[in-house]
């Protein structure tokens, strides 16, 4: 039987028992399942957390593999000035080449992300039907059904703002024999549909953690939903209802702006700031091994990883100056962001939080920073963006002025097309290599004013068939005829 290959190995319905806290659950099984497994399988509140755990560790493998989240998000910002020789495929995505003879192919294939959204839609599909008297609290069983409508939401948001028009899928496949091939659904039926997973998600969500602190921001909550709210929106262009849903996050959600004295702690994770995060914590025994996955190491050298040295990914000294030059005497970020900024080995060390599992051997580096996807700083920045759009200069420097004020930085007091260039740069500076400024420059149409290696023509002024969106692998076409490239990429690969 000639399986699709957009569904092979979707069906995960065995996995680790874990907790839910933890995201690094072990998937056991990765063969499809006919649906009178599925349904033995889906029976009790054991069956259904298990299930949401397996979620969460595909989304933190899809996150980490191969520093997809700061692949897609940073290197073609400008941000860094990786060097070739070190990482040759790397440093031609970040001058906006997506193909090529050492781009590899990995950075076009999707199939990893549909298993994710295979696991969500059996937890859409199996957990209602459990009797409520299988839970402890029918509390427990609507946060899981919230959760999992959050995780296909984001997760297609997260796809569309790689590729554009992706395909669509909202139903398990509960039996291979039965799946089908669909063509790409355009982007903006994609953001139609996240925006409606957030309708059904939030009532069944709550806001904060109650006492249960180990799961705060690794497990979304109501505040999540609403963050990812305000991000689909503002990608919308829709900023009346991006400036209401950040508000809701703002105001309803908890959520404080970590004191400048412990602002780095933010980057561990787990702090009141952090509104969704993906785990990776060396007390838990997450920690990345910077030994089995040296890619994560990209960004430091010595004497932030004992004997390493050179790096792969020099911070772009042009990049920093342009945005910390006037206030690098002050900027909190400027001193904690960066060591050596000004020389061609300059790190990034915002994520520099490194154990040694084999003790003062320091042979086996650990990364033990959380991944941090949305905290509250850049909801305020973004509600900071919306409100300017809207007219409404004086909310938008309020909240502006607060992130500013942190960082150790005087007022800004302006308007008009300079207030629109201090909120982009201020989130450039806020959120540096946190996965947001590739989709932030695409959003305002900067990215070639600030990345000067990125090709204009290729952007195409932020067109959907310009070159910033991403080519489809073509190995998928092959048993897929429903597929079509990517505008841009047709006849380029």
């Amino acid at each position: 039987m000639k399986k699709h290959r957009l569904y092979i190995a979707y069906a995960v319905a065995v996995i680790s028992a874990a907790t839910l806290v933890s995201s690094c659950s072990k998937i056991l099984d990765l063969e499809p399942h006919n649906s009178t497994f599925t349904n033995a399988y889906f029976t009790s509140e054991s069956d259904a957390n298990t299930a949401l755990s397996g979620a969460y560790a595909i989304l933190r493998n899809i996150m980490i593999r191969d520093n997809s989240w700061h692949k897609y998000g940073d290197i073609v910002s400008g941000e860094l000035s990786i060097d070739g020789g070190k990482d040759n495929g790397n440093y031609n995505i970040s001058n906006g080449e997506f193909i090529g003879l050492n781009v590899g192919s990995n950075n076009w294939n999707w199939q990893q992300y549909y298993q994710l959204i295979q696991q969500v839609n059996l937890i859409i599909n199996k957990v209602p039907g459990i009797p409520d008297n299988k839970f402890a609290s029918v509390n427990t069983k609507r946060h899981v059904i919230g959760e999992a409508y959050f995780l296909r939401a984001f997760t297609y948001f997260y796809m569309s703002r790689i590729w554009g028009d992706i395909p669509l899928k909202l139903q398990p496949d509960l039996d291979v024999s039965t799946a089908k091939n669909i063509p790409r659904s355009p982007a903006d039926s994609v953001w139609a549909q996240c925006l409606a997973d957030l309708e059904t998600a939030k009532p069944n969500l709550d806001f904060g953690y109650d006492a249960n602190e180990g799961e705060r921001a690794v497990r979304a909550n109501k505040g999540s939903a609403f963050a990812l709210q305000a991000h689909i929106l503002a990608w919308k262009h829709d900023y009346a209802g991006c400036a209401e849903a950040a508000n809701t996050v703002i105001t309803n959600g908890g959520y404080v702006l970590q004191d400048a004295a412990n602002y780095m702690k933010v980057f561990i994770g787990k702090t009141h700031e952090g509104i969704f995060e993906i785990n990776i914590s060396d007390a838990q025994s997450e920690g990345l091994s910077l030994q089995n996955n040296p890619g994560f190491g990209v960004t430091l050298r010595m004497p932030f990883i004992d004997g390493k040295d050179p790096i792969e990914w020099p911070v772009s000294t042009n990049f920093v100056n342009r945005l910390f030059q006037g206030d690098s005497a002050h900027d909190i970020r400027y001193r904690n962001f960066f060591f050596e900024s000004q020389t061609s080995q300059g790190q990034i060390i915002k994520f520099a939080n490194i154990a040694y599992a084999d003790g003062s051997t320091k042979k086996d580096a650990r990364l033990s920073n959380n991944l941090i996807i949305f905290r509250l700083a850049d909801i305020m920045l973004l509600r900071a963006e919306a409100l300017h759009n809207l007219g409404k200069d004086g909310d938008a420097l309020l909240l502006l002025n607060k992130v500013r004020q942190r960082a150790g930085i005087s007022d800004y007091n302006g308007g008009g097309d300079e207030l629109a260039t201090t909120i982009l740069e201020e989130r450039l500076r806020e959120l540096y290599f946190e996965g947001h400024a590739y989709y932030d420059l695409v959003r305002t149409k900067q990215i070639s004013s600030y990345n000067d290696h990125f090709p204009s023509a290729q952007f195409q002024n932020g067109s959907p068939t310009g070159g910033w969106l991403w080519p489809v692998d073509p190995a998928m076409f092959k048993d897929d005829y429903t597929l079509v490239q990517t505008p841009y990429w047709r006849g380029k690969l």
